[in-house]
């Protein structure tokens, strides 16, 4: 038995290698029964895992897929950053990390991550989830040269060739998300005149923002942007001799796809909200395997 975690904006996601699934709201999550409420959710036992795929927040901290019990700091390189702290999947972490059961902490994508190394000019590209989530779309699809968006509170895109991570963008570079986005020069203005903090104005960067646009135009303007993002991605691709299938995942995924396909004419593929959490129960099963390379991650038992 292998479990994925997907540590999302609004909930955390578990799924098994036999397809059980559970979603505990990250507000609902209490330290002291995660385990077992993750154990009756999924209708099991942590003694039968073998190995558990975790992921936590921007994985910033850590290059290669890592036995928990070699992390530090979550595997993170410091405390805040972008995006809105509740506490439930640090719950989650802390309480795996903690057991006996065997697990392994996905990294994200980031500065010092084996990707091109033009896109190492940021300091980070994409969350731990979304290896899981790429990792999945390359084995269940069996699509070796694909870009990956998933479009939610944020939008973060990922770039894949030869079943190899080779470049990401993340929310606070490019295209905006429903909720959080890239700080523009008003948004900076504010940061700097003690309006709001950074992180404060990252969180409210979405097309929500805009409250004298009705509900349309948001979707159309934010399905522009997934657009030219994922436009942005086939330049890096053009270098590896491909264009790749596009894959949409995301709450919002469903709301922006057809304009999408119009502006890329193209016919995306829409992957469900459980991708994530399935990819990493697949990256935990094929570490335990013996496999050592990840789409480029190395692995650190």
């Amino acid at each position: 038995m292998f479990i994925g975690v997907d540590h999302g904006t609004q909930a955390i996601r578990f799924a098994t290698s036999d397809n059980r699934k559970l979603e505990l709201p990250r507000e609902n999550i209490t330290p002291t029964s995660v385990i077992r409420d993750i154990e009756e959710g999924l209708n099991l036992k942590f003694d039968f895992i073998k190995l558990i795929g975790l992921t936590y927040s921007m994985g910033d901290g850590i290059t290669e897929i890592t036995n928990v019990k070699k992390v530090r700091n979550r595997g993170l390189k410091a405390a805040g950053g972008a995006g809105r702290y509740v506490g439930g999947g640090t719950a989650v972490y802390d309480a795996i990390s903690n057991s006996n059961t065997p697990a392994v902490v996905l990294p994200g994508i980031h500065d010092e991550s084996n990707i091109d190394f033009r896109m190492r000019f940021f300091s980070h590209g994409a969350s731990a989830e979304k290896v899981g989530l790429a990792y999945h779309v390359v084995t269940r699809y069996g699509d070796s040269d694909c870009i990956l968006c998933d479009v939610s509170s944020n939008t973060v895109s990922l770039a894949i060739a030869d079943s190899r991570i080779v470049g990401a963008i993340d929310a606070a570079i490019f295209a905006p998300g429903i909720l959080q986005g890239p700080l523009d020069l008003q948004a900076i203005r504010d940061v700097d005149m003690g309006l709001k903090t950074a992180n404060e104005a990252f969180s409210r960067g979405g097309v929500q923002k805009h409250n004298n646009t009705n509900e349309r135009e948001k979707i159309a303007t934010l399905a522009l942007y997934v657009a030219m993002e994922i436009n942005a991605l086939q330049a890096l691709l053009h270098d590896y001799s491909t264009q790749g299938t596009v894959f949409l995942a995301g709450s919002a995924a469903p709301m922006v796809k057809e304009l999408v396909d119009e502006l890329l004419s193209t016919s995306s593929v829409l992957l469900d909200p459980w991708c994530a959490a399935t990819g990493c129960a697949a990256v935990a099963r094929d570490v335990w395997e013996g496999t050592a390379d990840i789409m480029g991650i190395g692995v650190d038992l």
